[in-house]
């Protein structure tokens, strides 16, 4: 199981890639889009648009494809400075898609409000 971890403006969601749903994504993705940072940003406008819905809600298909793409992205990403092993956490600390990071989860301690 993969995780992508999103937090905007406090709002944070978990999308979890299953594994075979991972393996079938890196077995089809194109080389030419593999690394697109055009692909990134609408992927990542994906999984931020999933933000604004209520309560523990199944991701939909297209959230998981778009997980599957930042996972990928990065943990697979030939220049050094791009890359990141394991889960990644994308980061909008304004939540207005202005100003947008990603870190390893493992490198970032994210305290949830309950």
């Amino acid at each position: 199981m993969r995780l992508i971890t999103y937090f905007q403006g406090g709002a944070v969601a978990d999308f979890k890639i299953p594994d075979d749903r991972f393996d079938d994504f890196a077995k089809n993705i194109d080389w030419q889009t593999r690394y697109s940072e055009d692909q990134l940003h609408k992927a990542r406008k994906v999984l931020a648009a999933a933000l604004g819905r209520d309560g523990e809600v199944e991701a939909t298909a297209q959230e998981i494809l778009a997980a599957c793409f930042v996972w990928n992205y990065f943990n697979t990403h030939p220049e050094e400075g791009k890359h990141i092993s394991g889960d990644v956490l994308v980061i909008d600390l304004e939540g207005d898609g202005e100003t947008i990071d990603f870190a390893a989860t493992a490198d970032v301690e994210l305290v949830r409000e309950q």
